[in-house]
């Protein structure tokens, strides 16, 4: 048995592995685009796999990403998709340990099962804030206030953004099962990233980023005219680690499955979802 990096010149094969061994959804070239987007100045590797003499029989993928936290270059490793042939499980754990043992870095894994998340647990991961709220979206005046902005077509975003917020959304625009939208008042903006789901058998809006949550407070009746009218959505979710208030008439619900994260220094708030298998793969 051997463990070891996966390197540019191994995605072919671990694209092809993950294709057929975890989810054949994504063709071979899927898995390897959600692995390969520029989001870290270094990158060590693409996560870690395991052979038995020449053949591949697991992988644990991951996603590296620098991120500006409170003005502060902060580095993530996001592990996911830790698939391993029922014939070498005994051995997957160590794929875990090559992981988490590099240095430097803040860890997040955002789609675990069940028996993963409590492997992870194990080593010491923490749940984030699995509370969310869910809202129907009801038109509102608000639209049709002097000064109000609401912008979703891609091409016209970024011209609205500056700074971090700019920087962020080119990093995730290419993404095409993404959604934006920019809403605001007299020069205070806020971004969102969503994706079309259902709940009930109901269009609705799962909110993915929240660019500020005191922003998101305050316009949030704009974006969800906005998702009524244009997208015909017709519910509205957001996690309450994204934002300062429920938006208005909104109920909680719980989040599954656990979202996790490793961190020795930083507060789980600061934790997102952007520059994750969440935004780079079609889940």
């Amino acid at each position: 048995m051997k463990i070891s990096p996966i390197l540019p010149q191994h995605l072919a094969d671990v694209g092809q592995f993950l294709h057929l061994n975890l989810n054949r959804q994504f063709s071979p070239q899927q898995w390897i685009s959600s692995l390969t987007h520029p989001w870290a100045e270094h990158v060590p590797n693409h996560g870690m796999q395991l052979h038995d003499g020449d053949s591949l029989v697991g992988v644990f993928c991951a996603i590296y990403s620098d991120q500006q936290i409170d003005g502060r270059l902060e580095h993530f490793c996001n592990p996911h998709s830790w698939c391993v042939l029922d014939t070498h499980r005994k051995h997957g754990v160590g794929l875990v340990l090559q992981i988490i043992k590099q240095t430097g870095y803040h860890f997040t894994m955002f789609t675990p099962n069940g028996k993963v998340a409590q492997v992870f647990l194990g080593l010491k991961f923490k749940r984030l804030d699995d509370r969310r709220y869910r809202c129907f979206n009801l038109p509102g005046p608000a639209v049709l206030r002097s000064g109000s902005v609401v912008e979703s077509r891609r091409d016209h975003i970024a011209a609205y953004l500056r700074g971090q917020d700019l920087h962020e959304f080119k990093a995730h625009c290419d993404i095409p099962w993404l959604n934006f939208v920019v809403f605001g008042r007299g020069g205070e903006l806020c971004w969102v990233v969503f994706k079309p789901t259902r709940w009930k058998r109901l269009p609705a809006a799962r909110i993915m980023h929240v660019s500020d949550a005191a922003l998101f407070a305050r316009f949030n009746g704009l974006l969800r005219t906005h998702l009524l009218r244009k997208y015909r959505l017709v519910t509205m979710d957001v996690e309450a680690r994204y934002v300062q208030a429920a938006p208005q008439l909104a109920w909680l619900e719980q989040r599954t499955p656990p979202k996790l994260f490793l961190s020795k220094t930083l507060d789980p708030a600061k934790v997102r979802d952007l520059y994750s298998e969440l935004m780079s793969l079609d889940v």
